[in-house]
């Protein structure tokens, strides 16, 4: 009886740790990891860095097409990180690198 238990609560163990976390809805990650903006290639390269309005509109039109609106929270330095609204619920926290056009999730 005591194997059976502790057979069960390993295999319960292992289920709960191997389950997927994802930000957002329907259990699709709302930003891919290593996405990158249109405005940038595969390979991170851009001619210069971006400005607060360019980030804006290259963000902007990456998340239009989900439905999403972006919220910029800290734009100084490299990295840009931003929150992804759904309305007025955040479904996911990135941050966006101006150099490289790489958008990460850290929610």
């Amino acid at each position: 009886m005591k194997r059976l238990t502790r057979i069960i609560l390993t295999a319960s163990l292992f289920l709960i740790l191997g389950s997927g976390a994802y930000a957002g809805r329907d259990g699709k990650p709302i930003t891919p990891y290593g996405d990158y903006c249109s405005r940038f290639n595969h390979y991170g390269m851009h001619r210069e860095r971006l400005d607060q309005d360019q980030i804006r509109k290259a963000l902007y039109h990456y998340y239009k097409s989900k439905g999403l609106n972006i919220m910029l929270i800290n734009t100084q330095g490299r990295f840009i990180k931003a929150h992804i609204m759904n309305g007025k619920r955040v479904v996911d926290t990135i941050i966006f690198d101006r150099y490289t056009g790489r958008i990460r999730s850290i929610y």
